[in-house]
């Protein structure tokens, strides 16, 4: 009896130890292989992404009228060079370090001066390899001397949209920390390498910055994996030591064994105990919590007299599943109601002072003189009070939107005989797209209180761009004042000092585009102290009016 159960389980207990053995090492080449594919996806993403943050910067007009200008022939010339390239870039330069550099760099010698081109190295033959590509841009590696890591380069030619000839050249410089970030790497094997080689096997991007630009070679004891990366040949390589994949193997013989041994000891004892009284009752419950984690939250039918750990089990998991169940209505309603409340309070939130002293400010001109801008100034503040309160509608168009807005600058600039000027550049396509109503107004008020009006008589300068940017609308509110010279954090722009000093309405538009479409939108802000305010609105496309 004792040999007829012990045999099989041994021979059984064998065969699998040598079953698993193989599949294990299938399974560690196979494992190898979906890494390294799934880090040349990464990798070859990030390239795409680089090549499209290029093709941005060339589209800019404004780039090809800076790089087509004759070069500069004065100090001041210069300057003034200087000056709007570096605007430029900063409005296109996306998360990568960016350079532009013109055609002919020796004519531009302070500018060249700003520039850190200890890693680019501009010679003439990188200009020339840029310009051979026909459109395209061309990746190489340098050694940094300062970080003692390589850095990666992209760079492609500028050409006149009208000639077609290369008017200068533009490269990202992307230090190997951030290219390695997208390695996607198992926590499980510490001595898991994956490095980047180029076309003559030469050592680029390694976790181990020393051995940059040696011959890559494999060695006894490594399992590799590699796939191409680009059309300049290069690879990315994956290498983790044959044994951290397959383990010990004479562990798992031991292990296996003493398994086998255990098992036909308990095996003929309490396997029917078990299979009957704990096994079945677990089997059924974990698949009930399958069905769970699906969202549907039911209760575990089973024999609720049991009185021993499995009915007590089940008491207390169908105890939690009702818990659940009445926490998640409750839940549900509280943030209905809190959603509710809060639109509420922010749409009625806008300060009303404005109107009020608008009202004092026409009562004021009315009894000291007749003037003619008075029915200008009433005509235009009846439209103000007229768009703000409409039957409590929250909707409304671009085109309406931007008329309110026209509205509240024109009265401001009656109201304060502070002269300003006004700029507006909207897409035509954007016009009649839905936007939730109050989004501008705020905006234009806090440019007039915290930027034109700490400017000199007839300096100030407002611009509203408005375009379209895939699914989403961008608003672009700029002027000239005088900027901030602290960081704005907009979530604490309703506590202290913050508000005091920017009032709410920022705050205002910022929580209820939140609040209506989720973290993606909202505003943005960018100050240059001394150089402007500037607040980018984001928006998603919903439908026409």
């Amino acid at each position: 009896m004792a040999i007829s159960i012990f045999l099989p389980v041994a021979l059984l207990g064998y065969l699998s130890y040598g079953k698993s053995k193989e599949q294990l090492e299938s399974v560690s080449s196979q494992f190898l292989e979906d890494n390294v594919r799934l880090n040349a996806q990464q990798i070859n993403n990030f390239f795409v992404n680089v090549e499209k943050q290029s093709q941005n910067m060339m589209a800019s007009l404004e780039l090809q009228k800076v790089l087509t200008k004759k070069p500069p022939k004065t100090y001041s010339e210069e300057v003034s060079f200087i000056n709007r390239m570096i605007e430029i870039i900063i409005q296109r330069q996306g998360p990568y370090e960016l350079y532009v550099i013109p055609k002919d760099m020796r004519n531009y010698p302070n500018y060249m001066k700003l520039i850190n081109t200890n890693k680019i190295e501009l010679r003439p033959k990188l200009f020339e390899l840029a310009f051979q590509q026909q459109g395209k841009g061309v990746w190489f590696h340098v050694w940094d001397e300062n970080t003692k890591k390589p850095v990666f380069i992209y760079i492609r030619a500028v050409r006149s949209s009208y000639y077609y000839e290369p008017i200068g050249v533009i490269a990202y410089q992307i230090p190997d920390d951030t290219l390695r970030e997208e390695f996607v790497l198992p926590s499980s094997f510490h001595n898991y390498q994956m490095m980047m080689v180029d076309s003559e096997d030469k050592i680029i991007s390694h976790p181990n910055a020393n051995l940059y630009n040696q011959k890559y070679s494999t060695t006894g004891g490594w399992s590799t994996a590699d796939m191409k990366l680009n059309e300049q040949g290069w690879k990315l390589i994956a290498a983790v030591p044959t044994k951290d994949l397959t383990g010990n193997i004479d562990q798992i013989q031991n292990f296996t064994v003493w398994i086998v041994i255990g098992s036909l000891l308990f095996i003929s004892l309490f396997l029917s105990l078990i299979v009957r009284s704990l096994t079945l009752p677990i089997k059924r419950l974990v698949t009930h919590m399958v069905k769970v984690r699906t969202g549907a939250l039911g209760h575990f039918g089973y024999n609720d007299s049991r009185t021993d750990e499995i009915g007590q089990l089940v008491r207390g998991y169908n105890q939690m599943i009702s818990g659940m169940s009445d926490m998640l209505e409750r839940t549900k309603e509280m943030e209905a109601d809190k959603r509710r409340h809060e639109l509420e309070t922010l749409n009625h939130q806008i300060n009303p002072h404005f109107f009020y002293n608008t009202l004092d400010a026409i009562k004021w001109r009315a009894e000291s003189a007749n003037q003619n801008n008075i029915a200008s100034m009433v005509t235009k503040l009846a439209n103000l009070l007229r768009f703000s309160l409409n039957n409590d509608k929250e909707w409304t168009t671009v085109e309406r939107e931007i008329e309110h807005a026209r509205n509240y600058l024109e009265i401001e600039l009656l109201r304060s005989n502070r002269a300003f000027q006004m700029y507006f550049q909207v897409d035509p396509e954007t016009i009649k797209l839905k936007v939730i109503k109050l989004i501008l107004q705020p905006i234009m008020e806090n440019a007039v209180k915290h930027g034109i009006n700490k400017l000199p008589e007839g300096k100030g300068k407002i611009r509203l761009t408005v375009k379209r940017s895939d699914l989403d609308i961008i608003f672009i509110i700029e002027d000239n004042g005088p900027g901030s010279s602290e960081p704005i954090e907009l979530e604490v722009y309703n506590d202290g000092e913050s508000e005091r000093q920017h009032g709410i309405g920022l705050s205002n538009v910022n929580k209820r585009l939140k609040l209506h479409f989720g973290n993606d939108y909202g505003i943005h802000i960018q100050s240059n102290p001394g150089q402007g305010f500037r607040v980018q609105l984001r928006h998603p496309i919903i439908s026409e009016v």
